[in-house]
C-alpha cells in the first residue's frame, strides 16, 4: 500500500480510537451494562469507540448518498433511458417516458440506486480498513507468530492490535445491522447481527487472535463491490466496462476461492484443534465456542455453494461467447 494512503488510514484509525469517552458512558451506560454482566470490562472500555466508528461510517454513507453518487446515478439513468428510446424506436413502439408512472418508477430507481451505492461504498471502505489492520498484524512474525505458539495463547491471548481489529469490525457490523433494517433483506440483518456477536466475543477477549485471521475473507469483498458498481453504474454495452468486469470477475473468483474456501476451511480446522486442546481449561467458554464454530462452519459451506454458482455462471458466459463467435 502506498505510504501516503497508509499514513492517511493510520491517522483516521487512531483519531477515532483517541476520541474521549463521553461522560454519560461513564456515568450511565457502562455502569448499567456492567450490572447486567452481559459485557466484559474490555468491551465496556471500548464501547464508545465502537459507537464512534459506527457514526463515522454513517457520516461517510451520508456523503455518498447526498454528494458522491447522485450525479453518477443520474448519468447512469440517462444512459439507460437513451438505450431504451433507441430500442423502442427500432421496434416502432410508443415512448411513454413522460407518463406519471414512468416518473415515479424513475424516482424510485434513482433513490434505491443512490442508497445501495452508498452502502456498497461503506462495505468497500471497511474492507480496506480491516484488511490494512489485519495484514499489518499478520505479516509481522514478532507480533502474530512468536507470541501465539500454543493453543492457549491463540484462544485466550489478547493485545491492543487484535483488540483494535475487533473494535473496527464490531463498529462496522453494528452500522451494517442498523442500515440493513431499513434498506436490505432479513438475511443481511441476520448476517450483521451474527458478525457483531462473533467479534464481540473476540473482544472479551476470546480467540482474539483469530479476528484478523478470519477477516482475510474480506480479500474478495473489494472485487465484489467493484463488480456491483460496474453492473449498476457503468453504461450498458460498453467495451471498456465489459473488459473491466471480465478482469474483475476473474480476480474475484480467484480471491474468493483462496481467501474464503482454501484459507477458511484450513483456519476453521485449526480453530477446532485449538478448542480441543484447551477444552479442559477453566477459561474455556463452551457456548461462545459453539456459536463461533457453527457460524463459521455454516459460512464456509455457503462459500462453497456461492463459489460453485460463480463457476457455473462463468461457464455459461463462456459458452454463450463461444457460440456467438462461431455464428459470426
Amino acid at each position: 500500500m502506498p505510504s501516503k494512503m497508509a499514513h492517511c488510514l493510520d491517522y483516521v484509525i487512531n483519531a477515532l480510537l483517541e476520541l474521549p469517552q463521553p461522560s454519560f458512558f461513564r456515568t450511565h451506560i457502562n455502569p448499567y451494562l456492567a450490572r447486567t454482566n452481559l459485557l466484559t470490562t474490555d468491551i465496556l472500555d471500548n464501547l464508545h469507540s465502537i459507537v464512534f466508528i459506527s457514526i463515522f461510517y454513517h457520516i461517510v454513507y451520508l456523503i455518498g448518498k447526498y454528494i458522491i453518487f447522485p450525479p453518477f446515478v443520474s448519468l447512469k439513468l440517462k444512459w439507460d433511458q437513451q438505450d431504451q428510446e433507441k430500442q423502442e424506436a427500432i421496434a416502432g413502439k410508443k415512448n411513454d417516458n413522460k407518463t406519471p408512472h414512468h416518473h415515479h418508477h424513475h424516482k424510485k430507481r434513482y433513490n434505491a440506486l443512490v442508497i445501495q451505492s452508498s452502502i456498497h461504498l461503506i462495505s468497500l471502505l471497511q474492507s480496506i480498513v480491516v484488511l490494512y489492520l489485519s495484514f499489518d498484524f499478520l505479516l509481522c512474525p514478532e507480533r502474530s507468530s512468536e507470541p501465539y505458539q500454543t493453543s492457549e495463547s491463540r484462544i485466550f491471548g489478547s493485545n491492543r492490535e487484535t483488540q483494535v481489529i475487533c473494535i473496527y469490525a464490531i463498529g462496522y457490523f453494528l452500522w451494517d445491522t442498523i442500515i440493513s433494517l431499513f434498506y436490505s433483506s432479513t438475511a443481511f440483518v441476520l448476517h450483521g447481527i451474527i458478525s457483531t456477536v462473533v467479534f464481540t466475543i473476540g473482544l472479551k477477549p476470546y480467540i482474539q487472535y483469530y479476528a484478523p485471521v478470519f477477516l482475510m475473507f474480506e480479500l474478495s469483498n473489494p472485487f465484489l463491490n467493484f463488480r456491483w458498481f460496474g453492473i449498476k453504474l457503468f453504461p450498458s454495452n460498453s467495451k471498456i466496462g465489459d473488459t473491466f468486469l471480465l478482469i474483475n470477475n476473474l480476480i474475484l473468483m480467484i480471491m474468493f476461492f483462496f481467501a474464503r474456501i482454501a484459507w477458511g476451511w484450513f483456519q476453521i480446522g485449526k480453530l477446532i484443534y485449538d478448542y480441543y486442546q484447551v477444552r479442559n481449561d477453566p477459561s474455556f467458554l463452551f457456548w461462545d465456542s459453539a456459536i463461533i464454530v457453527s457460524g463459521n462452519f455454516v459460512l464456509d459451506i455457503l462459500n462453497v455453494i456461492w463459489f460453485s454458482t460463480m463457476v457455473s455462471v462463468a461457464f455459461k458466459v463462456l459458452k454463450q461467447g463461444s457460440k456467438a463467435a462461431k455464428s459470426n
